[in-house]
């Protein structure tokens, strides 16, 4: 406990999921925590919750494909706690559909809601980060922009760009005390994978034939992985992309 006493932390995507998993595991941990979400009422649900288990959360509402919304994420942040030493940029979308058959809108929102959506989070959060000292910037990419998989183009376009964006970073904030990884969940048990899932059983079969491990993650294995990577533990760590996925990519 306490492995990031006197943070301040600042999670999108952090109403279900991952995301909730890793903001709730933070606030354990001593953070204080803004919990962003689009769904405002979801987001202020999980800030409940840690509330009631002694933590300081607030929730606030925001579309991180939304330049005005995500300034006013970062400015409300401030204004609750006065800092930012943590970026955790975990919010996204998986649309289905190879090149052929995608329909335009859902390559755009797929791009502009995890590619973009991270650009912009991290655009208006550094100048916060460096005033608060420094910290670190984490990114939810995914197994799926290391290797592809099928019919999802939208999305490994969208990782793999997430991937080289932290690495990138990792060099231009590098002397300015922020440190930018990537995670990269493989098939975590979550309803964020339900537009590609056609049944149970049909996601038990393909999870035993590319899984090594033959399971799905959780998303508190997720949400530990962000903690050491987010902790002074890993101050020598940075430009690294983190892989949890049972060994999925180690194919």
């Amino acid at each position: 406990m306490g492995r990031l006493n006197g943070k301040i932390a600042l999670i999108t995507g952090a109403a279900s999921g991952i995301g909730a998993a890793t903001v709730r595991l933070f606030a354990r941990e001593g953070a204080r925590v803004a919990v962003a979400d689009v769904r405002g009422d979801a987001a202020e649900e999980t800030a409940a919750g840690i509330r009631a288990e002694g933590g300081q959360a607030i929730a606030v509402q925001a579309d991180v494909s939304d330049s005005r919304q995500v300034q006013a994420m970062v400015e409300n942040t401030m204004s609750a706690f006065g800092s930012l030493h943590i970026l955790h940029c975990n919010a996204g979308v998986l649309l289905p559909g190879a090149v052929h058959d995608l329909p335009e809108s859902s390559w755009h929102k797929t791009i502009t809601v995890n590619l973009t959506g991270a650009f912009l989070c991290c655009k208006y959060a550094v100048p916060h980060i460096i005033a608060s000292g420094g910290g670190s910037i984490l990114i939810t990419a995914s197994s799926a922009g290391l290797v592809a998989e099928k019919n999802i183009a939208a999305y490994c376009a969208s990782k793999g760009g997430l991937v080289m964006l932290a690495k990138q970073m990792a060099l231009d904030y590098a002397r300015q005390g922020i440190r930018v990884n990537c995670l990269c969940p493989g098939w975590i048990d979550t309803p964020f994978n339900d537009p590609v899932i056609d049944s149970a059983e049909s996601l038990a079969a393909a999870i035993d034939t590319w899984v090594p491990m033959g399971r799905q993650g959780t998303p508190e294995e997720v949400a530990y992985a962000a903690l050491y990577l987010v902790s002074d533990e890993a101050s020598l760590v940075t430009g690294h992309t983190m892989v949890i996925d049972g060994g999925l990519t180690a194919h």
